[in-house]
């Protein structure tokens, strides 16, 4: 498991959750080491949800979820020895674990979705699947002492969600063919069998044939989904523009973005499936068996007893000044 767990820890997203406390400290400073234990404790919540997501859709073994859980654990104490509400965290996993049921249960049945499996993929599911992210953002600007009226915690909260959809629609379109081939639903294509019931006038269900043909057929649509990923951005941006000059490097990872998208809508898809191993005539056919085997674990790898009670660790605190 080494390799593969090494593949997917290692990469652009989690480099930014690490920065991300120390991109803050340029307007809310904290004590170097309290700043060191933020940064590790939001990395290591960000590895386990990645290592569970890649779990549950199949793509590492079983025995990589207790690896998740571990490290959920991990981040769960360092947090709270840092003096973070324990109802803080378990509201925001809770979230988190609530999206990813709603996730599982829309999967493909013999190759169709019904629309309330795809009707419950809202922008609010997306937020709520990344609800981990607002824990490093949440727990730095409390130590920093940020009084709870500050008018700086609205705006922060408001750009890191609108980041969090326009990064979720980019991955979502560079990995549309995958996800059909497996069964799986995202937010794209929730938005796309909601053009194609649009036009049809009635809620019926789609199989991947229908969803992808539309995608690649409809070059107003993609124009309109590349539109609502740069309408993303600019909220990001503008969310952040009281606090631009302080946080340079916010703006920066919103630019980089805002780049990315255009650079994945500008294409014109051609739907490789050589990703999948699947050949062509066989990229729409039975769902991949890794949904079947993911679904033997879910259920414990998503049980919500998965942190041990906080009163272990003393009297729950509200975040405070280190």
């Amino acid at each position: 498991m080494y390799q593969p767990a090494c593949q997917v820890l290692n990469s652009e997203l989690h480099r930014l959750s690490a920065l991300w406390p120390y991109w803050l400290a340029s307007r809310w400073p904290l004590p170097p080491p309290i700043l060191c234990r933020v940064a590790l404790a939001t990395l290591c919540g960000c590895w386990a949800a990645t290592l569970r997501d890649t779990c549950l859709d199949g793509e590492m073994p079983a025995y990589a979820g207790r690896l998740a859980r571990a490290l959920g654990w991990r981040s769960w104490r360092m947090f709270l020895r840092l003096g973070i509400s324990h109802h803080l965290l378990y509201s925001l996993e809770h979230r988190m674990v609530a999206a990813y049921r709603r996730e599982l249960a829309a999967r493909a049945v013999d190759g169709q979705w019904q629309p309330c499996q795809l009707r419950a993929l809202t922008a609010q599911w997306v937020c709520d699947r990344a609800a981990g992210w607002h824990v490093a953002q949440i727990a730095h600007l409390g130590l920093a002492g940020l009084p709870p009226d500050d008018p700086a915690w609205h705006p922060l909260a408001g750009a890191l969600n609108w980041l969090i959809l326009a990064r979720q629609l980019r991955d979502d379109a560079l990995d549309l063919a995958i996800d059909l081939n497996a069964g799986r639903a995202g937010w794209l294509i929730r938005l796309i069998a909601a053009a194609i019931w649009r036009d049809d006038g009635t809620l019926s269900p789609l199989d991947r044939q229908r969803i992808a043909g539309r995608w690649l057929l409809d070059g107003g649509l993609r124009q309109r989904i590349a539109k609502l990923h740069t309408l993303l951005c600019a909220g990001a941006a503008q969310a952040l523009a009281p606090y631009i000059h302080d946080l340079p490097r916010l703006r920066d990872v919103i630019t980089a973005e805002q780049q990315a998208g255009l650079a994945v809508f500008a294409s014109v898809p051609s739907f490789d499936f050589s990703a999948t191993r699947a050949p062509l005539r066989d990229s729409f056919g039975a769902v991949d068996a890794g949904v079947e085997r993911s679904a033997s674990f879910s259920d414990g790898l998503l049980a919500p007893d998965q942190h041990q009670p906080a009163e272990r660790y003393g009297p729950l605190r509200e975040p405070q000044r280190a």
